[in-house]
């Protein structure tokens, strides 16, 4: 099939656009497969005053640095794990049912 005019081309390359951008988008997976990385120079001990959705333990490897990750709804935040007051935090989020997935016991 041989794309003729200059509208069918556009209509071409906005699907294409559509497509790409549905499997680029900043969804967070928490596939074991995919992991997510934390650089050690992502890693904060800053509280994230914002309400937590899911947690996530990941240990080091490579060159990714052991965290513990929070997201929000729009957002991942790279928790350095030996900050003083991140236990409590995640007790505090498993009383609200918020139970973080430890992919260091994997």
């Amino acid at each position: 099939m041989h794309l003729y005019s200059a509208s069918q081309r556009l209509m071409v390359m906005i699907c294409l656009v559509a497509f790409l951008c549905a499997f680029t988008s900043g969804v967070i997976s928490p596939d074991p497969k995919r992991p997510i990385c934390c650089k050690e120079d992502t890693l904060t001990f800053e509280k994230p005053s914002i309400k937590i959705t899911k947690c996530y333990i990941f240990p080091a490897k490579g060159k990714c640095a052991a965290a513990v990750v929070f997201t929000d709804e729009n957002k991942l935040y790279c928790i350095d794990p030996k900050a003083t007051w991140l236990q409590r935090r995640i007790n505090n989020l498993k009383k609200r049912g918020v139970i973080c997935e430890d992919y260091t016991k994997s």
